[in-house]
């Protein structure tokens, strides 16, 4: 079995890609798929407390590990899990979710999805409303 480590050090350098769950889980896909890491894409609701988010993307490891990068976009306060983590770490955290089969990204779509974009450079270079 891969370590963690070895995962984080492949996932880690996209956690800053412009994506949302979907995209992010597409990217770790690819990643994982094209270093023969065995892994189960998931879909389904992602719930704490009062918060519920649906649709939700994540990834499911052999070892009982959960891959997931985007759940701190939308929900807020503590005890919210990021990157690799064990799911009962999180006790108020509950995936429920079915196996998805998704398509490893071309190279092309893979850059795009992991191109940095600067907000604040675009905002500067915007003209003020005449």
């Amino acid at each position: 079995m891969i370590p963690r480590e070895r995962i984080q050090q492949l996932l880690d350098p996209y956690d800053s890609s412009q994506t949302e769950c979907d995209g992010m889980t597409r990217i770790c896909h690819t990643i994982l798929t094209n270093h023969s890491i065995e892994h189960q894409p998931m879909f389904g609701v992602l719930t704490q407390h009062h918060q519920y988010i649906e649709p939700h993307f994540w990834i499911d490891l052999p070892s009982g590990e959960r891959i997931d990068y985007r759940a701190k976009m939308w929900l807020k306060g503590e005890g919210i899990p990021h990157g690799i983590f064990h799911p009962q770490d999180f006790p108020d955290v509950i995936y429920t979710g079915e196996p998805i089969e998704l398509d490893v990204l071309s190279p092309t779509l893979f850059e795009i999805l992991t191109l940095e974009f600067n907000w604040e450079k675009f905002q500067q270079h915007e003209t003020p409303d005449a």
